[in-house]
């Protein structure tokens, strides 16, 4: 949907299940194995632990990177804000680097790049989204788009960043659940009012 000269999708809790569930088959078929699922903070938190339920995986651990500042407003430069805990060794081991989207690939190519210096024997790459002027193709992806996604675990951060330039009737057009939006707008509000 086409709202104030930008492409979005909300994509609902049911709709990123099923390509959850879509992403998890795909690996499964194809027959790889994994020491490791990687999360990229914060964006993969909340699918990788369903991607781990399908790929019958306990090893779980996260590196938190940003790339963006707000919607659509790429930054300069990548930071990595946190390394691997200490008590998750990787070295010589099969790593599946997961992120909710592919976006510039910037920050998937600098995770997998740092996992790799860390000792990494090998690091596979799977994001539920993938844009096509991303500069790293995932091994593994459910979804290819342009638009900008808004994902049902961000619907407050996206109101936050929206809200001076949007209505309500913006946020019901790009099928946001109401309640959520009556309640963050008017949240937002009061606060900006102080």
């Amino acid at each position: 949907m086409n709202i104030k000269g930008t492409n979005y999708i909300a994509p609902s809790w049911e709709k990123m299940g099923k390509l959850i569930f879509k992403l998890g088959k795909q690996i499964i078929k194809s027959g790889s194995k994994y020491d490791w699922i990687i999360s990229i903070a914060k964006g993969g938190w909340t699918w990788s632990r369903t991607l781990a339920d399908y790929l019958e995986m306990d090893s779980i651990a996260s590196v938190k990177a940003k790339l963006y500042q707000g919607v659509g407003k790429a930054a300069q430069t990548l930071t990595l804000e946190q390394t691997l805990p200490k008590s998750v060794n990787i070295k010589g081991k099969r790593i599946l680097l997961f992120d909710d989207v592919a976006d510039s690939g910037k920050t998937l190519a600098a995770v997998r790049d740092y996992l790799l210096e860390a000792g990494a024997k090998s690091v596979d790459t799977a994001t539920l989204f993938f844009k096509p002027k991303s500069v790293l193709t995932p091994n593994f992806y459910s979804f290819k788009t342009s638009a900008w996604i808004v994902f049902p675990h961000e619907i407050r951060e996206f109101i936050n960043l929206t809200f001076k330039k949007w209505s309500k009737n913006d946020y019901y057009r790009l099928g946001l659940p109401k309640d959520q939006v009556k309640f963050f707008v008017l949240a937002y509000s009061k606060l900006k009012k102080v």
